[in-house]
């Protein structure tokens, strides 16, 4: 089967005499504990059945024109289309995660603004690979083993300890960090713009805070090196993306340099991309307004008190979000739709128990390197997302 237990959707999962092999133990707890702690269908705290919860989920998204969907990361790619077509049909805001995690880089690729690859061609490729403020260790726990730096790739054939050049930057010495030895470099940042002016320096031969020549030398050895940006770049840019792609840009005019976002939900990918087929926008959308714009962030609704009703689908910004946003939730009516009982859901007038993806129920999903895969389930579930949404496309 295919793991949906991050954005590696690991695609050699096993099953052995009730044994799941090759799952990392993050991906192990994903789809072992499927059946736990799965959420029920209720309305205003009592327990009905799924079509009556559906019923009372359209009639609360009848009663506002201020709502908002969001979420929606861990759905297929087909939930995701009828989910903005009900967005669509009810003039509303759209938004998920992204919005707050990785979404502007995957915005860049989509733009054509940094060149990218493919896991494949960077586990075949790649020499220097640079982790830039992100940890797999727990983020992506496969990812080094199955696609970047233990792999013996076509043409990187010799091994990690000679064929692969490992620069970590992060601002502790995390467990990634800590493999940077032999053939490595591991670099502890403390303002990710001096360390990009400090590339700028080097490329034209100038000393500069951080002493990033070497790393500069070890690209230009090879024909294929790759950037993996993970959420402390996102926050350590501070919202100054063009510094990091004209670096990217500056570094190519001499050697090969690919960027890959690293660090998201399964299918966060895959919500980006839908949207931006549809609307040319990643996230943060409203449909009455035909615009994205940071005050459309679901966190930024919320906390200005813009919308009085949220369809939460596959997250719970109850335990995720500030406190002082987290907080304002509970004086709008939500309806949730998760396979698991949330905070989130405890709270909701409407608990809507879906589906697990690729355990449950097949479709698509996008993998953190734009790749496409199809779900293989192990298990059948006939209300999952897709079913949800038509039905509510439907009532509407």
């Amino acid at each position: 089967m295919i793991c949906t237990g991050c954005s590696c959707l690991c695609d050699d999962i096993e099953f052995e005499n009730g044994k799941i092999l090759n799952a990392c133990e993050k991906g192990f707890r994903h789809i072992s504990g499927y059946k736990e702690r799965r959420a029920k269908n209720i309305v205003n705290g009592k327990e009905v059945d799924v079509d009556t919860a559906i019923d009372k989920a359209l009639e609360i998204l009848k009663s506002t024109k201020k709502a908002v969907i969001y979420g929606l990361d861990t759905s297929t790619v087909e939930a995701q289309r009828i989910a903005i077509k009900i967005s669509e049909k009810l003039n509303c805001y759209i938004d998920d995660n992204s919005s707050f995690c990785l979404g502007e880089f995957v915005e860049a690729i989509l733009k054509k603004e940094v060149p990218t690859s493919t896991l494949e061609e960077v586990r075949d490729k790649a020499y220097v690979i640079l982790y830039w403020g992100t940890n797999p260790y727990h983020s992506l726990p496969r990812h080094m083993s199955k696609f970047t730096y233990y792999p013996r790739g076509s043409k990187r054939n010799r091994g990690y300890d000679e064929d692969r050049f490992l620069v970590v930057i992060d601002v502790r010495k995390s467990e990634v960090a800590k493999l940077a030895k032999k053939n490595a470099r591991f670099i502890k940042v403390e303002n990710d713009i001096e360390l990009i002016e400090s590339f700028l320096k080097a490329i034209e031969g100038k000393a500069s805070k951080y002493d990033v020549a070497g790393i500069l030398r070890e690209m230009k050895r090879a024909d294929f090196n790759v950037i993996f940006g993970g959420l402390g770049l996102k926050y350590g840019l501070k919202g100054n993306y063009s510094y990091l792609y004209n670096l990217i840009k500056k570094i190519n005019e001499f050697t090969p340099l690919f960027f890959i976002p690293a660090g998201f939900h399964s299918n966060m990918r895959g919500f980006n991309e839908t949207l931006f087929e549809e609307v040319r926008a990643i996230n943060k959308f409203s449909f009455l307004e035909k615009k994205s714009s940071p005050s459309f962030a679901f966190s930024e609704l919320v906390k200005n008190e813009n919308v009085d009703v949220a369809m939460i689908v596959g997250t719970d910004p109850l335990s995720s979000l500030p406190y002082e946003v987290s907080r304002k939730l509970l004086d709008m009516k939500k309806i949730v739709i998760d396979p698991r009982e949330t905070i989130t859901a405890k709270i909701a007038e409407v608990s809507i128990c879906s589906a697990f993806s690729g355990i449950e129920t097949e479709g698509e999903m996008v993998r953190s390197d734009g790749i496409r895969v199809k779900l293989s389930p192990i298990d059948k579930s006939e209300i999952d997302d897709v079913y949800i949404f038509k039905k509510i496309l439907e009532g509407l």
